[in-house]
């Protein structure tokens, strides 16, 4: 389930949780909380895996 949610956001979501992830906070200022972060890294980190296996195997 969180590999299909993950692998199916818009990329314009994904550079929000790298904004976040950066400056420590929310685009509307709110503090990113520390399990926030780890969601937002989790979802990065996984993309870019399988995006990393892809390319090595074509």
């Amino acid at each position: 389930m969180f590999e299909q949610v993950a692998l199916n956001l818009p990329q314009s979501i994904c550079n929000e949780f790298r904004l976040a992830i950066n400056r420590g906070s929310w685009e509307n200022g709110v503090t990113l909380t520390e399990y926030h972060r780890k969601i937002c890294e989790q979802v990065l980190f996984y993309r870019e895996d399988i995006n990393y296996l892809t390319c090595r195997l074509q």
